[in-house]
């Protein structure tokens, strides 16, 4: 039975540089999401005072989690009543504007590219 090694002690067993040129990608990575996520996001133009426009598309960030090797990009913002709104705008049929997976999608090639490349060039230094 073959045993399951995780992305991160793979390429920690390449080498630590290795997996600081990941990571140091991904970061880059997670940022591109997270300005393509803001270019699409819709901008609240209604009467409501209780939302503010432009909160949603400022609250879009990226959160490294503990390992480096994982990103969380969401959208955080609220109506003055406390209201979460990312989830409303992202999923629901009738509002129907999605942004954070289609920037996802959008950059998901781009990323996975500048990763490879990163390890590339990290295990081209180890083998100078």
């Amino acid at each position: 039975m073959r045993k399951y090694v995780s992305t991160e002690n793979l390429l920690r067993g390449m080498g630590e540089n290795v997996l600081q040129a990941a990571e140091a990608a991904l970061a880059k990575g997670a940022e591109e999401v997270v300005a393509e996520a803001k270019s699409r996001c819709p901008v609240y133009k209604g009467k409501d005072r209780r939302v503010t426009p432009g909160a949603l598309r400022d609250s879009i960030h990226a959160e490294k989690k503990k390992s480096g090797t994982l990103y969380r990009i969401s959208a955080g913002a609220q109506a003055q009543d406390g209201t979460a709104y990312g989830k409303l705008v992202e999923f629901s049929p009738k509002i129907n504007k999605p942004f954070l997976y289609p920037a996802l999608d959008a950059r998901r090639d781009g990323i996975r590219r500048g990763i490879v490349e990163a390890v590339k060039a990290a295990l081209r230094r180890n083998h100078s």
